[in-house]
């Protein structure tokens, strides 16, 4: 690790040379990554497809073109959130000063990317370090070496080491880079890692942004439309084979229309990918070995209602619902992380809420009803990232909302403006006048400055 350390020195000396990376340096920053990105669009989706399986299609949607859509937006509105933001005064006394908050960087950060998205998820983050005007070392994952070897490429072709550097190697290069004195350290992935990344970063008072996982419950009421319901659960649900930190992972569904639902998720499935999933070019597969054992040995005692096949060569899973999943089973236990969709039903909505608060508090809570007030009660009632109304996912695209969780599914937010601001601190600023100086605030007191002070602090 000394020459991570040699680094972060180089990079210290980057970031107060270059006046702390203004504004202007970043948007030029941000314009060089969205130009290499065209241009190792298809590597990148190649690489993509050699570590997930993923179509050149999913690719785009939820890799290379999510991430030029935010460079976009983020371009278009960092001068304006870069502005001093002048302040009212609340006391008489400072009647001549001027007051204002400056958003300015952190300083060095650090992020960890995760395996599932790695190209978004390495990207994303990056983009609100450079917009708030940090130096930043990457950890990709190793779980994606093809993709992570493509990142190193193109972010040395466009960006010098002292700011912007890519570190590669596994878990013990990643708990080695924890240990070093970061401003600020952003990590995406498990909860357990996550725990150990914000313990570590604790003992040096570090600031941490967690976006971690959880059980994200899709709760479908009786009055729901359930085509609807059926193909964008379906849809949620095989998105890189299920393995989406924002997936649905389970449903609780209203007893009355709960048949109709899982056959017509059946359908849904069988309508996308075909008769054999596993010939569709639009199915990615499962990471590795590990993490396909995982998931098959969930299926163990499992009431399958369909799907169910895999190949482990292929590292390939069917998507598959379980009906009359227990809160004991190993699939209510854990974020599934995978093509599997388990499924309880209710009677009573309260039965309902107490279900999924039974469980962490997930990153989203899906909600499929026509009735505001059902959807207020659930609101009401729970704990989420986000809570969307008649469809999953969707809310990660919307560039002015927040992402991220509560508690067990990760601390801060990110995302357009988010990460501008998480990537960053705001610093107070009081300028005072020397052509006046009020008595009243200095010693010797008397009854008369008693009387001053006892108005002014009204």
């Amino acid at each position: 690790m000394q020459d991570i350390s040699a680094l972060l020195k180089r990079q210290s000396a980057f970031f107060y040379e270059e006046a702390n990376l203004n504004v202007d340096f970043r948007i030029k920053a941000l314009n060089k990554l969205a130009e290499v990105i065209k241009k190792y669009e298809d590597p990148i989706h190649a690489a993509l497809k050699a570590d997930l399986g993923k179509s050149s299609y999913e690719s785009f949607i939820t890799e290379t073109g999510f991430v030029q859509h935010e460079i976009s937006f983020v371009k278009r509105h960092l001068k304006q959130w870069a502005k001093p933001q002048k302040v009212k005064k609340s006391l008489k006394l400072l009647f001549a000063t001027k007051s204002y908050l400056h958003s300015e960087a952190r300083g060095q950060v650090l992020i960890y990317a995760p395996w599932n998205y790695p190209f978004q998820l390495f990207m994303s983050p990056l983009i609100g370090a450079i917009s708030a005007g940090n130096t930043v070392v990457l950890k990709p994952s190793e779980h994606a070496p093809t993709v992570s070897s493509v990142l190193e490429q193109m972010i040395s072709e466009i960006f010098p080491e002292k700011y912007i550097a890519v570190v590669q190697g596994d878990a013990t290069v990643a708990q080695e880079l924890s240990k070093l004195d970061w401003d600020m350290i952003f990590f995406t992935g498990s909860t357990a890692i996550g725990q150990k990344i914000y313990e570590q970063a604790a003992q040096k008072l570090i600031p941490v942004v967690l976006e971690l996982g959880g059980k994200c419950p899709v709760l479908v009421h009786k009055d729901a439309n359930l085509k609807v319901a059926a193909r964008r659960i379906a849809w949620g649900k095989i998105l890189n084979a299920g393995q989406t930190c924002i997936a649905p992972d389970h449903i609780v569904v209203h007893k009355s229309v709960k048949d109709r639902l899982l056959k017509l998720l059946c359908k849904e499935f069988k309508a996308m990918l075909g008769k054999n999933p596993a010939e569709s070019a639009a199915y990615a597969r499962i990471v590795n070995k590990a993490h396909f054992e995982r998931l098959v040995n969930m299926l163990d005692q499992a009431e399958i209602f369909c799907g169910g096949n895999y190949n482990a060569e292929e590292r390939y899973i069917e998507p598959t619902i379980v009906d009359n999943v227990q809160p004991a089973h190993t699939l209510m236990k854990e974020e599934i992380f995978g093509p599997i969709l388990p499924v309880q039903s209710y009677e009573n909505i309260n039965d309902a809420i107490l279900y999924i608060n039974r469980l962490h508090p997930p990153l989203a809570i899906y909600a499929f009803t026509g009735a505001k007030s059902t959807f207020e009660q659930i609101q009401r009632h729970t704990q989420s990232g986000a809570m969307v109304k008649n469809d999953v996912i969707m809310q990660l695209t919307n560039m002015y909302l927040p992402f991220g969780g509560v508690r067990q599914s990760g601390i801060g937010r990110y995302h357009g403006r988010f990460s501008f601001e998480a990537f960053s601190y705001q610093r107070s600023f009081l300028h005072q006048t020397t052509w006046t100086d009020p008595a009243m605030r200095y010693p010797p007191y008397s009854e008369k400055k008693w009387k001053l002070i006892k108005k002014v602090l009204k």
